[in-house]
């Protein structure tokens, strides 16, 4: 039964996301164009803001499908309500930019909210430390949020390391007791990519957005911490494993070099691998194996139920993920 109802719950996110987008594209063309610059990887103008199809079809797909469920509906409802919010931000974003201490204030309000939501019961800390690790929590959350939008930079690679996560976080609950009322929103999430694939397809006919990274950063480091707390931590980093690590290295790079961290830039290695001569199409699908394999060791992990197991699962995905970024970095930038 769960799996009837999560591949239905994806095939409507798919509809529903393809179709918002193609309703919403000749308005977004207008209002939201994004025009090549020094640091862009396209070279015509093209629309921006599909994040917003993307969300709708997330809330509408994933939320009646936890109402049907009927599990998790009000800390769930704290989830989805702060999605819609950082969707609304970017999408202001992606018409004219924010200065980054607004929207870093904004995530964080976000962050506290979506935690809000998380299970009382999902915890790793004795209850003393109960507040803590929540504040850990959403502190990580604006991390990922802003790791994944940092990511968000070449045509299909979204979706790249999206996919494999929302397919992790939808099978989980197959396997264990974890994630049972998220699995509804973490299916939405897969079909909604899904969905959006057509339209970013190499070269493409409209981006992401702000409207989208952000709210879907929220919601993958809401499941990975769902599964986290729920006592799988190894299977939660293994969801989130590129992001992490393109994102985590890049920004090491630029402190040590002295760069400023707020900066726009070109230092990411899927960034690095385009500029050195990869087709994006081949780096995206690149991103799209190692991801895929870190999906892959994540329910390996689940199902071992063995700290030990875990950790060395854990540190094989790290391996993985770290040849392909360690050999983009070795090419040259573009130049100044």
């Amino acid at each position: 039964m769960h799996a009837v109802s999560s591949l239905a719950t994806v095939v409507a996110a798919v509809l529903l996301s393809w179709l918002a987008i193609a309703a919403l594209r000749p308005w977004l063309a207008r209002v939201a164009a994004a025009k090549p610059d020094a640091r862009s990887s396209h070279r015509a103008v093209t629309p921006q803001g599909a994040g917003l199809g993307v969300v709708a079809a997330i809330v509408l797909a994933g939320g009646t499908a936890v109402l049907v469920a009927g599990a998790g509906e009000p800390r769930l409802l704290a989830l989805l309500t702060a999605m819609v919010g950082l969707a609304a931000l970017g999408f202001v974003d992606d018409r004219r930019p924010l200065p980054w201490r607004p929207k870093l204030a904004a995530q964080a309000l976000a962050a506290a909210l979506a935690v809000a939501g998380l299970p009382a019961e999902a915890s790793l800390v004795p209850p003393a430390l109960f507040w803590v690790e929540r504040a850990a929590a959403a502190l990580m959350l604006v991390a990922t949020v802003n790791l994944v939008n940092f990511v968000d930079g070449i045509d299909e690679i979204t979706l790249a390391h999206a996919a494999p996560a929302f397919a992790l976080a939808a099978l989980v609950p197959t396997l264990s007791s974890a994630g049972a009322a998220s699995g509804p929103l973490a299916a939405a999430g897969l079909g909604a990519m899904l969905g959006f694939w057509p339209w970013n397809r190499h070269p493409a006919k409209i981006f992401l957005g702000d409207s989208g990274s952000l709210p879907l950063g929220l919601l993958l480091g809401w499941l990975a911490l769902d599964l986290a707390l729920s006592g799988s931590p190894a299977a939660g980093l293994l969801m989130l494993l590129y992001p992490l690590a393109d994102g985590g290295i890049t920004l090491l790079r630029r402190f040590r070099a002295g760069a400023r961290l707020t900066e726009p830039h070109r230092d990411h290695a899927y960034q690095r691998a385009v500029d050195g001569g990869v087709r994006a199409p081949r780096v995206a699908l690149t991103v799209a194996a190692v991801s895929a394999a870190g999906a892959a060791l994540a329910l390996l992990s689940v199902r071992a139920g063995n700290p030990l197991a875990a950790a060395g699962l854990l540190a094989l995905g790290v391996a993985v993920v770290l040849i392909p970024i360690l050999s983009w970095l070795r090419r040259p930038g573009r130049p100044a």
